[in-house]
């Protein structure tokens, strides 16, 4: 596509200069398009061009109104049209503009030999001249755009000058055209001395700037060499103590375990903290699904932390994309970090981690992450002493994730809220894997449908409902049980049934059984849904008192999340619709997948499941004829068999590469699956898979369902 500015030097390619000047021409510009419309509208109300050329003024004045509408929709809607694309938005602008001065110059050509350099000509003529004189200054800096604009709207008047052929006309003609040499050379001037001024601002700007950072690295590096060396001696005294204190043989044995995982654990931090201090660590470049890393990260500590009657729950921000391009290990050691401090000697209190990200560019923004721990409403004004002690304690870990921190030009802070709430915030520079901005869920897809909510916690219940919201439910939320069961049979009283409901699982809590029980008896809720959100221990402990399928309760992982919500909904609703689920099957035979394995050791039973599904299947065993496959027709989905293949992150990391290169605006969903490999599960969303599908012990989890949802999400 043609280009009228291309960014050569580093002022021309910043962003925030490039954004100034940009604002400083739409405000101008807007201003000139007003200026036009009443220009020519007293034109032509005091001449006599419109009763001698009716219909020659009719296709002028739509053209101008066009013309005018155009440009209008860049500028007026500037603010949010820009930050998606600035270049993108300068170039449609450009093209806008210069239709608008070519229609201007048509418009002096017209009435020029129309009314033979009389009537309102003259009048027009001064009115453009100081027109394209004032703009110049707001134009200026894009010098190739300016001389298209400045030849279009005033040469067409002094061509038309000179086509009257009158002695007048050739001296019109003749100023105006050298009034077009004179201001486009003066253009050309400032355009350069205005580049000028702002590079040697720049360079001045960022000399200042390297010293101060250079002063402000050279201070944190000495306050985060002394909290890790404080840290540090005291890990070591701790270890040395047992040695120190007679400790038997026998019970040193038992203990040699913990004691070389702490051994290992110093080992990292150490190795981790030296690579910060000597810029030595390097930071991988690795597309992530941020919002699948962050449930499971959470995921871990859920059952510890609930035996204690503490619960976690996280709240994705909406619009949160679903994958990013920075070093997903790195980012999970920190958020790991976070909460291990934060659950550290904590009971009966709230966890909630929050995750949003700022998109400042097109491919760009800033992550944010906060763990942060509150007493819980019930327990508060027992606790609330006991909250305002117990401050988390650093560690050596810490230390370590804000080095790390630092080294994605970010930080992690702590801060307490006058409720006693305490907070660390995570935030880094992180780019977008994809334009689109895909997400992992659809967005109004149970519209029309409502759900009663029911969680007792305020702060919770309103994450969740906006959650339930953007799924498209009409939602209801309630924070007693005693309650509940009464709103769900007014529901049908007035008409207006309630179709689900979910709530949540606490552990050590009576009221949630006599909840469950409740809706069980009472035969005239039968034909309600109903979830509840608990962990896999949790449901196991709920089916045993008899709350499990056949008795119509769903279960929905913790932490509860958007990606959650859906995938439980959808195939619970899809049983009970058999419409739906012959859609779906028809769906499913339309789907293509690449499956990645080596044949002679797949599991049989896995490559039985793959072999016997609905959708249309292609094996390939190497890089070679994945990338092959994925550069011809389209295909929806990747499926990697991680019981034989080693280098998954490799082999994704080439994939995305390849996607990138082919200028894909959505990459495809790559999943993976194990029938052996337990533990892959911990490690898998950072190895950058999008879904992971453990065939060991999550029959709930299912590889059709899992492939199911994917594919529809394209």
């Amino acid at each position: 596509m043609f280009r009228f500015f291309l960014p050569a030097s580093k002022v021309q390619k910043d962003r925030r200069i490039m954004r100034e000047t940009d604002t400083r021409m739409a405000k101008y510009s807007r201003r000139g398009l007003m200026f036009n419309i009443i220009a020519y509208s007293v034109c032509l109300l005091y001449g006599e061009f419109v009763t001698q050329n009716r219909d020659l003024a009719i296709i002028l004045t739509v053209g101008l109104l066009f013309s005018t509408v155009l440009r209008g929709y860049y500028l007026f809607r500037f603010e949010h049209l820009y930050p998606r694309a600035p270049g993108r938005w300068r170039n449609h602008y450009f093209v806008a503009t210069l239709i608008g001065a070519f229609w201007w110059g048509v418009i002096l050509f017209s009435i020029t030999v129309k009314t033979k350099m009389g009537d309102v000509a003259p009048l027009l003529w001064l009115y453009t001249v100081v027109f394209f004189s004032s703009t110049a200054h707001a134009f200026a800096p894009y010098q190739k755009f300016l001389s298209y604009y400045q030849f279009f709207g005033i040469v067409p008047a002094a061509v038309a000058a000179f086509y009257i052929q009158t002695f007048y006309g050739y001296v019109y003609g003749s100023i105006i055209f050298f009034f077009y040499m004179a201001l486009a050379h003066e253009c050309r001037l400032i355009s350069e001395n205005y580049w000028e001024k702002l590079e040697a601002s720049y360079a001045l700007v960022r000399k200042t700037l390297s010293v101060e950072e250079e002063k402000r690295d050279t201070h944190a590096d000495v306050l985060l060499s002394k909290e890790f060396l404080k840290h540090l001696y005291a890990d070591l005294n701790n270890v040395m103590r047992v040695f120190e204190g007679g400790v038997p043989a026998a019970a040193l044995t038992e203990q040699s375990e913990d004691f070389r995982q702490d051994f290992s654990k110093l080992s990292r931090n150490i190795g981790d903290f030296y690579g910060v201090l000597s810029k030595e660590l390097v930071l991988s470049d690795e597309v992530f699904n941020i919002r699948h890393e962050i449930q499971h990260l959470v995921a871990e500590f859920i059952d510890d932390a609930e035996s204690v009657g503490v619960q976690i729950e996280t709240a994705l921000s909406a619009t949160l994309p679903m994958r990013l391009k920075g070093d997903a290990a790195r980012i999970a050691q920190i958020i790991r970090v976070l909460l291990t401090i934060v659950l550290r000697d904590v009971r009966n209190s709230i966890v909630l981690v929050e995750v949003e990200f700022l998109r400042e560019y097109e491919a760009a923004g800033e992550l944010y992450v906060t763990v942060g721990r509150s007493v819980k409403a019930g327990v508060k004004k027992r606790f609330s002493s006991e909250v305002k002690q117990s401050k988390p304690k650093e560690d050596l870990s810490l230390i370590v994730a804000k080095g790390l921190s630092d080294l994605m030009d970010g930080s992690v802070e702590y801060s307490e809220s006058v409720d006693n709430e305490q907070r660390f915030r995570f935030n880094a520079k992180v780019d977008v894997a994809e334009i689109s901005g895909q997400l992992d869920y659809h967005r109004n897809y149970f519209a029309g449908k409502s759900v009663l909510l029911i969680h007792n916690s305020p702060r919770i219940v309103d994450i969740k409902r906006q959650e339930l919201d953007a799924l498209g439910f009409n939602v209801y939320t309630e924070t007693k049980y005693s309650r509940a069961i009464q709103n769900l049979l007014d529901s049908y009283k007035f008409q207006a049934p309630i179709g689900s409901l979910i709530y949540y699982y606490e552990p050590n809590d009576d009221s949630v059984f006599e909840f469950s029980q409740s809706l069980v008896d009472n035969r005239d809720l039968q034909f309600v849904k109903k979830f509840i959100s608990a962990t896999r221990k949790q449901q196991n402990d709920l089916r045993a008192r008899g709350f499990d399928e056949k008795s119509g309760f769903h279960f929905i992982d913790k932490p509860t999340g958007l990606f959650e919500l859906e995938t439980v909904f959808r195939a619970v609703l899809t049983d009970f619709d058999e419409d739906l689920q012959f859609k779906q099957d028809e769906a499913l035979k339309k789907v293509s997948l690449i499956f990645y394995t080596q044949p002679e050791q797949c599991s049989e039973r896995l490559l039985k499941e793959v072999k016997s599904s609905l959708y249309q299947v292609t094996i390939v065993s190497s890089m070679a004829e994945l990338l092959n496959f994925t550069s011809g027709e389209w295909q929806e989905l990747v499926l990697f068999d991680c019981d034989t293949t080693e280098d998954i992150r490799g082999l994704i990391d080439m994939l995305r590469h390849h996607e990138s290169s082919q200028h894909m605006d959505t990459f495809r969903p790559v999943i993976g699956v194990c029938t052996s490999k337990d533990e892959m599960e911990e490690f898998a969303y950072e190895l950058g898979l999008d879904d992971f599908v453990d065939m060991t012990n999550n029959t709930k989890k299912t590889l059709r369902s899992t492939i199911e949802y994917w594919s529809s999400l394209g």
